[in-house]
């Protein structure tokens, strides 16, 4: 037998106060007696017990009977046809990081989830879910409530935003699949709904904070040595917060400023003039409820020259390129690209040619044959004139296209994705796209070679398409969850994540998975050093005064075979109650008399 409520038994406590009827004394009443003489040494004896003497008559135990079963009913007692299933969910998202006091939430969730389940029979059985990266088991099936509580205990919160999900169905769903009896899910979301199997425990209070929600990098071009940085600072309270923000360049402070932030707004602050370092952080000097999301990281494309990789039947005319600073060209022919492995260029120029699939690298497409992954190829035009253009664009800035009047193009149409960037009236002759973090662009025209001032509308559109690659190559962090890119990483390697472990590479692959962390990873191989950064995502996560609500839904009517426990209480009320009933027919209440 198993009791649902078990901290119904300190109402026993309660019991010794049955007794104090029979201990205090009733008042006296008037009686007529020939002779007092025998009630001398009584009441001599009785005057000094103010209490009177205990007397227990045998309606007293039928009464102490009576409370017994209302107290086991308050603790509902069940037989258990088979071990007691539950589910313990947590969510370990990184809002639950909020610190209220000297615990964290998650912490507090974790203590009181760690207490519910130890109070569960040996028999019941556990399974622990987590909420992000994924709402997931975590450890075996079935775990007993005591391995349940420790590996509750092992958990960690996560610099993971949480998915936007339907938690009242994901919750009623695992339900069913889980054949659950109870689900108890903490979290620091506030439910509504009602639900008879799920219960979800809300821990932490709302309350204002301040979080970086974006860090970029800019500079004015690729051959530049100074950069720029951009950072996004949102008030997420009620009042008018003044902060001092610092930004650093790895260890080195570069400059710092007061920010005011009005309440409910995002201001922006740039930091102009910045030495290349190998990375960037931007910190709020300042503690509020949630850490997280008051630091931000930001690393630079590259120290060196943009480095690209030409694949034309025409050589020369990519070599053109040479003539524009900051960058390096090898060119190669279209034979020679199968036997190219990649990873050491930034951009891919496909001049009159075209892989059998998209690289895993920027890419520019030039007058692509019909057989390409990219666009398909439409009627040739002669002398074409630009008649829409997307504005405001970086393809496109600053570019004349009155002056712009291709010798020869061809119409583009995107196969599967892309969107029309420059248009004539016959169609579309640039379509730019991004997919799995890199830029594609194809052009139904030729813009090369480079001429530099001899052709200025042309050289313009030139240069434009490189700075577009080059800051698509400087992406300046990607968010927690998703994977970095290296370049080709052996086997062997080893990865440095923000919390200083070290974290081997066993296959050879340029995509490094486990970012769960925010902050810098360091890739170390033969001597030398990549970096990446990785950042929070903040929409959900740092509003803590606002968080979103989760619908509880009630579930459908669940097949009687799969309940595992028999309740015993109403038995045992219908038996109080006939207790009760006999009572009153042993000791009738007496009518007074006038």
């Amino acid at each position: 037998m198993e009791f649902l409520s078990p901290t119904a038994f300190f109402s026993f406590f309660l019991l010794p106060l049955l007794l104090l009827p029979y201990l205090i004394r009733g008042r006296p009443r008037r009686f007529v007696f020939s002779s007092l003489l025998f009630l001398k040494e009584f009441a001599a004896r009785s005057a000094n017990r103010p209490w009177g003497r205990l007397v227990l008559p045998p309606i007293f135990f039928l009464q102490l009977l009576f409370l017994l079963l209302l107290m086991l009913v308050l603790a509902e007692p069940v037989f258990s046809v088979r071990p007691l299933k539950v589910a313990v969910v947590i969510d370990n998202s990184a809002s639950m990081q909020a610190v209220a006091g000297r615990r964290s939430r998650f912490e507090t969730a974790q203590g009181e989830a760690r207490e519910w389940v130890s109070r569960l029979s040996a028999r019941s059985r556990v399974d622990v879910y987590q909420t992000v990266p994924g709402l997931e088991r975590v450890g075996e099936k079935g775990l007993a409530p005591e391995r349940a509580a420790a590996l509750i205990g092992a958990l960690v919160p996560l610099d993971l935003a949480d998915s936007q999900r339907d938690y009242g169905g994901e919750l009623s769903r695992l339900v069913q699949e889980g054949e659950y009896e109870q689900l108890l899910f903490w979290t620091d979301h506030p439910a509504v709904g009602t639900s008879k199997i799920v219960k979800v425990v809300s821990v932490g209070q709302p309350e204002a904070n301040l979080a970086l929600t974006s860090f970029d990098l800019t500079r004015r071009s690729f051959a530049s040595s100074q950069w720029t940085a951009i950072v996004a600072l949102s008030n997420f309270s009620a009042k008018e917060q003044a902060v001092k923000l610092a930004l650093k360049g790895g260890d080195e402070l570069l400059s710092s400023r007061t920010v005011t932030v009005a309440p409910g707004k995002t201001a922006q602050v740039s930091f102009e003039g910045l030495p290349f370092r190998n990375y960037y952080e931007a910190e709020l000097q300042q503690k509020d409820g949630l850490a997280v999301d008051n630091r931000r990281f930001a690393v630079p494309p590259a120290s060196g020259p943009l480095r690209i990789l030409g694949v034309s039947p025409r050589p020369e005319v990519l070599n053109s390129l040479r003539a524009v600073p900051g960058l390096s060209i090898d060119v190669i022919s279209p034979a020679a690209y199968s036997r190219y492995r990649g990873g050491e260029h930034v951009l891919e120029i496909f001049h009159y040619s075209a892989p059998a699939a998209l690289p895993d690298s920027h890419a520019l497409f030039i007058l692509p044959p019909a057989e390409n992954p990219l666009v398909s190829v439409g009627k040739v035009l002669s002398r074409p004139s630009i008649s829409a253009w997307r504005e405001p664009h970086r393809l496109t800035r600053y570019v004349n296209f009155m002056l712009l009047h291709p010798a020869y193009a061809r119409a583009l149409k995107p196969r599967t994705f892309g969107d029309p960037v420059m248009e004539s009236a016959e169609g579309p002759l640039a379509i730019a796209s991004e997919r799995d973090g890199f830029r594609y662009l194809a052009l139904g025209f030729d813009p090369f070679p480079y001429l530099g001032e001899k052709n200025l509308p042309v050289s313009i559109l030139t240069l434009n398409l490189l700075e577009w690659f080059y800051e698509g190559a400087g992406k300046a962090s990607a968010l927690t969850g998703e994977p970095l890119r290296f370049s080709t990483v052996s086997s062997g390697a080893v990865v440095i994540n923000p919390r200083g472990e070290k974290i081997t590479v066993k296959e050879d692959s340029g995509i490094f998975s486990q970012t769960t962390f925010q902050g810098i990873y360091r890739m170390s191989r033969a001597g030398k050093s990549e970096f990446r950064a990785l950042n929070l995502e903040t929409s959900g996560e740092s509003d803590l005064d606002h968080p979103a609500r989760i619908q509880l839904r009630e579930e459908p009517n669940l097949s009687e075979g799969r309940f595992s426990l028999f309740p015993l209480w109403p038995y045992l009320l219908l038996f109080s109650l006939l207790l009760l009933l006999l009572e009153w027919f042993w000791n009738p209440p007496v009518l007074s008399q006038r």
